[in-house]
């Protein structure tokens, strides 16, 4: 297995073994018309990534169902947002780490969402987080506190309580998550809400995903 450097945790590798390199050799080799080694594994790589890059994962099926909830597309400033923020809650749990990614200060963020009648920009992620912690059920309230940044399972109860109504145990069920869905729609994916995010991307210095 080669390590790639520089790569955040999360982000998706694929370790080649040396029996599947062994197999795409022989198939290239039994080809009529032998193409180049190099090209040849590159082009069988790609269509590995490919492959890869259009199978649903969990956050895709978190911003459908979020989609669902709201009766209508999310517009793609608010699905690259919040898959920003669902691959990699760690790194955006402050004002300061979002708004770096906006290319702006934390100041001027929560003024361009104060301005466009949003809620706080904060306020997304910590919504989002809970679908990061759904996203595996056999992992613990205190392990899953620590995955999404937060310093205790005392403060992720609190805070889901505070902006859910709903405990980390009934978030877990499929009725908690129909419910949580159904809120986040209700307070944050109103229709003037997704006609503002849809005419946010100019408000962002760079792309966001």
């Amino acid at each position: 297995m080669v390590q790639l450097i520089g790569l955040r945790p999360e982000t998706p590798t694929f370790a080649l073994e040396r029996s599947l390199l062994s197999r795409w050799e022989s198939e290239r080799q039994a080809e009529a018309r032998h193409e180049p080694r190099l090209d040849y594994l590159t082009r069988r790589l790609r269509a590995l990534i490919d492959k890869q890059a259009h199978e649903a994962n969990w956050v895709d099926r978190a911003l459908a169902d979020l989609s669902r909830a709201a009766g209508a597309p999310l517009p793609a400033t608010l699905r690259s947002f919040g898959r920003r923020i669902l691959e990699f809650p760690t790194h955006y749990t402050d004002l300061h780490s979002m708004a770096e990614v906006c290319g702006t200060s934390r100041g001027a963020l929560k003024v361009r969402f104060r301005r466009r009648g949003l809620e706080s920009p904060y306020t997304y992620p910590q919504m989002l987080a809970v679908a990061y912690m759904l996203s595996d059920r056999s992992v613990t309230v205190a392990a899953s506190a620590h995955r999404l940044g937060f310093t205790s399972d005392g403060n992720l109860c609190r805070t889901m309580m505070s902006l859910t109504g709903l405990t980390p145990t009934e978030v877990r069920t499929v009725r908690g998550w129909n419910r949580l869905l159904i809120n986040f729609a209700w307070n944050y994916l109103t229709a003037p809400a997704l006609a503002t995010w849809d005419g946010f991307d100019e408000l962002f210095e760079h792309e966001v995903a």
